[in-house]
């Protein structure tokens, strides 16, 4: 999503960057939006719909809730959080507007709030939720602080956050298996399901870049969040994290 200011002034070049990154990788799940789930379950091995539901867990979310799904894309997580949460007010939100057209159409899409928003500038209140969820997310985005911060921003005190998110094999007999299904299969793949294998080349390339468990672990501390921790999946590459907005 583009960003804009009331002002004529510039935009510092920092944001600058923020959004270009954001403009591009939005492009990027916008082409890919019709067979993104159909990618995520053949590259996942067909674990994706369990790591959802382990997410939704985590994400301890009470009683007549109003949870917040961001980076939703076509609603994976949105859509587990009512299954499992029928009483739940579910706000999904994402940057790239074709991958929620798709999510709208899925079955109990129309029980969803259907937010364009960025992930750096959330347009709700503090304090506006009482769970918040996000799947992939992190990897996308420019600031990582700045993200948590948000999110941290909009959930009441005593809420949860939980996030499934990519990372680098960790050093063991594995690694060399796992780095070359990430570098060498998934763009195959992406071929053969989709046209558009440069959207899979970089999701390949900035999972290998991106942060292990423990760094996220500790920005989320440096966010204000507390109760931290997180579990790692398919020998390491993925991991489910959560984390607690302190009562005061």
């Amino acid at each position: 999503m583009s960003e804009t200011s009331p002002s004529p002034l510039p935009r510092p070049a920092s944001l600058a960057h923020d959004a270009d990154h954001g403009a591009r990788v939005s492009g990027m799940f916008d082409a890919i939006a019709g067979r993104y789930d159909l990618m995520n379950t053949v590259m996942t091995w067909g674990q994706e719909p369990r790591l959802v539901r382990r997410t939704v867990e985590r994400a301890n979310v009470p009683a007549a809730a109003r949870v917040l799904d961001l980076a939703t894309g076509t609603g994976d997580l949105a859509l587990e959080i009512l299954k499992q949460h029928p009483d739940a007010h579910v706000v999904a939100a994402d940057f790239a507007p074709e991958m929620m057209e798709v999510g709208r159409t899925r079955p109990n899409g129309d029980r969803i709030e259907w937010v364009e928003a960025d992930a750096l500038a959330l347009p709700f209140a503090d304090g506006e939720f009482d769970s918040l969820t996000h799947g992939y997310l992190l990897r996308n985005v420019a600031n990582i602080p700045a993200a948590l911060a948000e999110q941290f921003r909009v959930l009441r005190p005593g809420g949860w956050v939980a996030a499934l998110e990519t990372s680098p094999a960790p050093d063991n007999l594995i690694k060399p298996f796992s780095s070359f299904y990430m570098h060498r299969i998934m763009p195959r793949l992406a071929r053969l399901i989709t046209d558009r294998a440069e959207a899979y080349e970089y999701l390949s390339s900035s999972t290998r870049a991106f942060h292990t468990p423990e760094e996220i672990a500790g920005m989320l501390a440096d966010a204000g969040f507390v109760n931290i921790g997180h579990e790692l999946h398919m020998f390491g590459t993925l991991a489910t994290h959560w984390a607690m907005k302190p009562l005061d």
